[in-house]
Protein backbone atom coordinates (compact mmCIF):
# COMPACT_ATOMS: atom_id res chain seq x y z
CA UNK A 1 0.00 0.00 0.00
CA UNK A 2 1.46 3.35 -0.98
CA UNK A 3 1.73 6.29 1.39
CA UNK A 4 -1.00 8.05 -0.60
CA UNK A 5 -3.39 5.09 -0.26
CA UNK A 6 -2.57 4.75 3.44
CA UNK A 7 -3.32 8.43 3.93
CA UNK A 8 -6.66 7.95 2.16
CA UNK A 9 -7.46 4.95 4.34
CA UNK A 10 -6.64 6.98 7.46
CA UNK A 11 -8.79 9.85 6.19
CA UNK A 12 -11.65 7.47 5.51
CA UNK A 13 -11.36 5.91 8.97
CA UNK A 14 -11.42 9.36 10.55
CA UNK A 15 -14.39 10.32 8.41
CA UNK A 16 -16.31 7.21 9.51
CA UNK A 17 -15.56 8.07 13.13
CA UNK A 18 -16.83 11.64 12.70
CA UNK A 19 -20.00 10.48 10.98
CA UNK A 20 -20.59 7.65 13.44
CA UNK A 21 -20.26 9.99 16.41
CA UNK A 22 -22.70 12.43 14.81
CA UNK A 23 -25.25 9.73 14.00
CA UNK A 24 -24.86 8.14 17.43
CA UNK A 25 -25.36 11.38 19.33
CA UNK A 26 -29.13 11.61 18.77
CA UNK A 27 -31.99 10.33 16.66
CA UNK A 28 -31.30 11.95 13.29
CA UNK A 29 -34.95 12.58 12.43
CA UNK A 30 -35.54 14.25 15.80
CA UNK A 31 -32.32 16.21 15.54
CA UNK A 32 -33.19 17.49 12.06
CA UNK A 33 -36.70 18.49 13.16
CA UNK A 34 -35.33 20.38 16.14
CA UNK A 35 -32.70 22.13 14.03
CA UNK A 36 -35.34 23.08 11.44
CA UNK A 37 -37.47 24.64 14.17
CA UNK A 38 -34.51 26.50 15.65
CA UNK A 39 -33.58 27.90 12.23
CA UNK A 40 -36.94 29.62 11.78
CA UNK A 41 -36.45 33.39 11.94
CA UNK A 42 -32.66 33.14 12.19
CA UNK A 43 -30.37 35.58 10.45
CA UNK A 44 -26.90 35.11 9.00
CA UNK A 45 -25.51 36.17 12.39
CA UNK A 46 -27.24 33.48 14.43
CA UNK A 47 -27.82 30.61 11.96
CA UNK A 48 -24.20 29.50 12.31
CA UNK A 49 -24.70 29.08 16.04
CA UNK A 50 -27.73 26.86 15.46
CA UNK A 51 -25.74 24.77 12.96
CA UNK A 52 -22.93 24.36 15.50
CA UNK A 53 -25.39 23.53 18.29
CA UNK A 54 -26.68 20.58 16.28
CA UNK A 55 -23.25 19.41 15.13
CA UNK A 56 -23.47 20.56 11.52
CA UNK A 57 -19.81 21.37 11.07
CA UNK A 58 -17.44 21.62 8.13
CA UNK A 59 -15.70 18.53 9.50
CA UNK A 60 -18.99 16.59 9.35
CA UNK A 61 -19.67 17.75 5.80
CA UNK A 62 -16.15 16.88 4.65
CA UNK A 63 -16.35 13.48 6.33
CA UNK A 64 -19.74 12.68 4.85
CA UNK A 65 -18.70 13.74 1.34
CA UNK A 66 -15.57 11.60 1.58
CA UNK A 67 -17.55 8.57 2.73
CA UNK A 68 -20.15 9.05 0.02
CA UNK A 69 -17.41 9.27 -2.63
CA UNK A 70 -15.93 5.98 -1.43
CA UNK A 71 -19.09 4.02 -0.69
CA UNK A 72 -21.59 5.66 -3.01
CA UNK A 73 -22.26 2.33 -4.69
CA UNK A 74 -22.97 0.52 -1.45
CA UNK A 75 -26.45 -0.43 -2.71
CA UNK A 76 -24.85 -2.17 -5.68
CA UNK A 77 -22.65 -4.18 -3.32
CA UNK A 78 -25.71 -5.19 -1.27
CA UNK A 79 -27.64 -6.15 -4.43
CA UNK A 80 -24.76 -8.14 -5.92
CA UNK A 81 -23.94 -9.92 -2.69
CA UNK A 82 -27.59 -10.81 -2.06
CA UNK A 83 -27.96 -12.42 -5.47
CA UNK A 84 -24.61 -14.22 -5.27
CA UNK A 85 -25.41 -15.62 -1.82
CA UNK A 86 -28.98 -16.57 -2.80
CA UNK A 87 -28.03 -18.60 -5.86
CA UNK A 88 -26.86 -21.75 -4.02
CA UNK A 89 -30.14 -21.73 -2.07
CA UNK A 90 -32.61 -21.07 -4.87
CA UNK A 91 -31.17 -22.92 -7.84
CA UNK A 92 -32.63 -26.39 -8.27
CA UNK A 93 -30.48 -29.40 -9.14
CA UNK A 94 -29.18 -29.03 -12.71
CA UNK A 95 -30.78 -25.59 -13.11
CA UNK A 96 -28.43 -23.32 -15.06
CA UNK A 97 -27.95 -19.57 -15.16
CA UNK A 98 -28.34 -18.77 -18.88
CA UNK A 99 -27.60 -15.05 -18.99
CA UNK A 100 -25.17 -12.86 -17.08
CA UNK A 101 -26.90 -11.93 -13.82
CA UNK A 102 -27.54 -8.22 -13.35
CA UNK A 103 -25.60 -7.69 -10.15
CA UNK A 104 -25.27 -3.90 -10.34
CA UNK A 105 -27.64 -1.03 -10.93
CA UNK A 106 -28.76 -0.06 -14.37
CA UNK A 107 -30.88 -1.21 -17.23
CA UNK A 108 -29.00 -3.30 -19.76
CA UNK A 109 -31.34 -4.41 -22.57
CA UNK A 110 -29.39 -7.66 -22.92
CA UNK A 111 -30.18 -8.47 -19.28
CA UNK A 112 -33.84 -7.65 -18.68
CA UNK A 113 -33.92 -9.47 -15.32
CA UNK A 114 -31.58 -9.70 -12.36
CA UNK A 115 -31.47 -13.46 -12.84
CA UNK A 116 -32.30 -15.67 -15.81
CA UNK A 117 -32.00 -19.42 -15.69
CA UNK A 118 -33.29 -22.18 -17.89
CA UNK A 119 -36.26 -22.41 -15.49
CA UNK A 120 -36.88 -18.99 -14.01
CA UNK A 121 -36.59 -15.25 -14.29
CA UNK A 122 -36.18 -13.24 -11.13
CA UNK A 123 -35.87 -9.72 -9.78
CA UNK A 124 -34.35 -8.87 -6.40
CA UNK A 125 -35.41 -5.84 -4.35
CA UNK A 126 -33.29 -5.61 -1.21
CA UNK A 127 -33.65 -1.95 -0.23
CA UNK A 128 -34.76 -1.30 3.33
CA UNK A 129 -38.10 0.48 3.15
CA UNK A 130 -39.00 3.13 5.69
CA UNK A 131 -42.74 3.29 5.02
CA UNK A 132 -43.48 6.13 2.61
CA UNK A 133 -41.31 4.76 -0.19
CA UNK A 134 -43.22 5.89 -3.28
CA UNK A 135 -40.35 5.35 -5.70
CA UNK A 136 -39.56 1.94 -4.21
CA UNK A 137 -43.25 1.01 -4.43
CA UNK A 138 -43.34 2.03 -8.07
CA UNK A 139 -40.14 0.12 -8.78
CA UNK A 140 -41.34 -3.11 -7.20
CA UNK A 141 -44.67 -2.88 -9.05
CA UNK A 142 -42.88 -2.19 -12.35
CA UNK A 143 -40.68 -5.25 -11.77
CA UNK A 144 -43.71 -7.34 -10.87
CA UNK A 145 -45.53 -6.27 -14.04
CA UNK A 146 -42.40 -6.87 -16.13
CA UNK A 147 -42.06 -10.38 -14.70
CA UNK A 148 -45.76 -11.07 -15.25
CA UNK A 149 -45.60 -10.03 -18.91
CA UNK A 150 -42.73 -12.40 -19.70
CA UNK A 151 -43.88 -15.03 -22.18
CA UNK A 152 -40.85 -17.34 -22.06
CA UNK A 153 -42.67 -19.97 -20.02
CA UNK A 154 -40.12 -19.71 -17.22
CA UNK A 155 -41.23 -19.28 -13.61
CA UNK A 156 -41.27 -15.60 -12.62
CA UNK A 157 -40.07 -14.70 -9.12
CA UNK A 158 -39.76 -11.47 -7.20
CA UNK A 159 -37.54 -11.52 -4.12
CA UNK A 160 -38.12 -8.74 -1.60
CA UNK A 161 -36.72 -8.06 1.84
CA UNK A 162 -38.72 -6.99 4.86
CA UNK A 163 -42.22 -6.67 6.22
CA UNK A 164 -42.96 -3.24 4.72
CA UNK A 165 -42.67 -4.27 1.05
CA UNK A 166 -44.42 -7.57 1.81
CA UNK A 167 -47.30 -5.73 3.44
CA UNK A 168 -47.43 -3.27 0.56
CA UNK A 169 -47.68 -6.03 -2.04
CA UNK A 170 -50.28 -7.93 -0.03
CA UNK A 171 -52.46 -5.03 1.12
CA UNK A 172 -52.01 -1.98 -1.13
CA UNK A 173 -55.17 -0.42 -2.52
CA UNK A 174 -53.22 1.70 -5.01
CA UNK A 175 -53.90 0.99 -8.64
CA UNK A 176 -51.25 -0.38 -10.96
CA UNK A 177 -51.99 2.58 -13.24
CA UNK A 178 -51.03 5.00 -10.46
CA UNK A 179 -47.98 2.92 -9.54
CA UNK A 180 -46.69 2.89 -13.10
CA UNK A 181 -47.60 6.52 -13.84
CA UNK A 182 -45.16 9.33 -13.28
Amino acid sequence: MTAENRHSADDLATAFTVLSEFLGSANLTTQLAQAESELVQTTADDSGGVAAQYGFTQELLDATLLIRSKVGRLNDVVHATTIALALPHILEPDERVVNRPSLGAGNDPTRPYDLETDRRIAEFKVAQWKGADTMRKRGVVADLVHLTLDDSGRRAQLYIVGEVPSRFLACSTSTVTWMLGR
